[in-house]
């Protein structure tokens, strides 16, 4: 895993977050995807129309007993911005799904760091 200097740096600000959270959470993130686990919800649309509030998490354990899980230092190390008192991303963009999209930019990182193949990038980038 090769990760970029902006990731780096992000991590380095983060006082209990480190290299390994990281790649445990991105693992978890990308055993969710493929298990049809994370769940996308667009909370909040601005007026205009022009940026969406999505709230990111997957379900973890069995049918029976388990937790939700949030994303939320994964991705910030990742560059997004939050929604304000919330564990929300705030994504910009309109004409287009930005669910999709914002999954698509996630998973295509991930190829980039060297978590995942092209072959697997291209099938999870489309599980939104």
């Amino acid at each position: 895993m090769k990760l970029t200097k902006d990731i780096l740096k992000r991590i380095e600000l983060e006082s209990y977050y480190n290299q390994e959270d990281f790649k445990k959470d991105c693992k978890r993130y990308i055993k969710a995807l493929e298990a049809g686990r994370v769940q996308y919800t667009v909370t909040h649309v601005s007026n205009s129309g022009m940026s969406r509030n999505i709230h990111i998490q997957s379900f973890e354990g069995s049918m029976t007993q388990g937790y939700y899980s949030n994303y939320y230092m994964m991705l910030s190390v990742l560059g997004y911005s939050f929604a304000n008192n919330s564990n929300d991303i705030r994504v910009g963009g309109c004409g287009m799904n930005m669910l999709f999209a914002t999954n698509y930019n996630i998973v295509h990182t991930f190829e980039r760091i060297g978590l995942i193949k092209s072959k697997k990038c291209n099938i999870l980038a489309q599980k939104i």
